[in-house]
């Protein structure tokens, strides 16, 4: 059955090429904005590793004044679009303020969030500056596998009482899941839930290793290594069907397959918008291309936003791809899920092959083709 909880509307259609345009013009169109890492949950899979240590610095989190003028830079530099991410953002005391400062600037403001944190004043907030759109990350469809991953009781029930706040206050709304090993079992009644409140629904399978920082302690919320949150992925064939089981999903990674190669390969090593129509800016004022890339950042607070996106960030996008780096060349690259800022989060190197990822896009390929067939028949 397709619903409006699986569809790949027009609009996504209409901003791709948008930020394509602001790609080629090199227009810095899109930020996240990290207000805080610190969250009420401790996820097994977190990219931001463990929450003990992060919660710890949180002195050195910008102040409201600070996050003001940023979002006034933005707006001047050309961002349009916002993205207001965590950590979960509502932890912070201003994040109301925040989001109406965001709003009244122009900016088309999206808010990732695990819902729990969502009082009925913030759904006012919503309702009278209204979202371009709310995320939230259904880890399960029962208490006992949504606990499982965020680590924390009650999470479930307030999750849900979140997202029914919203709803009632008619907020837009999407749930997304992250697709698991802890989870997997629940996928369908998941998304049973989202069509069930007829919301729109996305889901990810691919979890990489946490990011390292200096604000969490190298360790990741199981206790172990970043490297640790990988043991929760998927095996490649169980992701696949994961996706396979989308009809839209797989209509698209079907059409994606079939389309026709690139008229002429760029020979840049980052092929998304990362530096060249995006760029995440953290919690403590660093400007780096995307949240998982803090190896490759600016202090935007002391140098501004210009001279970060006109610097280490031009750098970044520019950078080429060698010749030997087997992803440029792949027959599955198009419906593939790595990126070269995945690859040296799991493997150490931009450069470097993860065989999941490999392994991931090729039962792609098998799945869908096989599918081919049935619609054949």
């Amino acid at each position: 059955m397709e619903t409006n909880a699986d569809c790949w509307g027009s609009e996504e259609s209409d901003i791709a090429r948008y930020f394509a345009k602001a790609a080629q013009s090199r227009t810095p169109l899109s930020a996240s904005f990290e207000l805080t890492r610190r969250c009420n949950f401790r996820c097994v899979h977190c990219y931001l590793g463990d929450q003990e240590s992060i919660h710890q610095h949180r002195g050195r989190e910008l102040d409201t004044k600070a996050v003001f003028r940023l979002l006034e830079e933005m707006t001047a530099a050309g961002t349009l679009f916002l993205t207001l991410t965590g950590g979960d953002p509502m932890i912070r005391p201003d994040f109301q303020a925040v989001y109406r400062r965001a709003v009244e600037l122009g900016l088309l403001v999206t808010v990732f969030c695990n819902g729990t944190l969502i009082t009925d004043e913030i759904a006012c907030t919503f309702a009278q500056y209204p979202p371009r759109i709310v995320e939230i990350t259904l880890y399960g469809a029962t208490q006992s596998t949504f606990e499982a991953v965020t680590q924390r009781p009650g999470s479930f029930a307030a999750c849900m009482a979140g997202i029914e706040r919203l709803r009632l206050a008619k907020v837009r709304l999407r749930l997304k899941t992250m697709v698991m090993s802890l989870n997997a079992h629940e996928f369908q009644a998941i998304r049973r839930l989202a069509v069930d409140m007829d919301l729109q629904f996305r889901h990810d399978c691919s979890i990489h290793a946490a990011v390292p920082n200096d604000d969490n302690g190298g360790r990741s919320n199981t206790g172990g290594s970043l490297l640790d949150t990988l043991h929760f992925r998927l095996a490649p064939e169980q992701a696949a069907a994961a996706d396979m089981s989308v009809e839209p999903l797989a209509a698209k990674l079907r059409e994606l397959a079939q389309s026709a190669e690139e008229r002429k390969p760029s020979g840049k090593l980052h092929r998304c918008g990362a530096g060249s129509s995006s760029y995440h800016v953290s919690p403590y004022g660093q400007m780096q291309p995307c949240l998982i890339v803090p190896t490759c950042s600016a202090d935007i607070c002391a140098e501004g936003i210009q001279a970060g996106w006109s610097g280490p960030l031009q750098e970044f996008a520019d950078h080429p791809a060698s010749a030997s780096f087997l992803c440029g060349r792949c027959e599955n690259k198009k419906t593939c899920t790595a990126c070269p800022a995945v690859l040296a989060l799991n493997t150490g190197s931009p450069e470097q092959v993860d065989a999941f990822y490999c392994q991931y896009a090729e039962q792609r390929r098998q799945q869908n083709a096989r599918c081919d067939l049935r619609i054949e028949r």
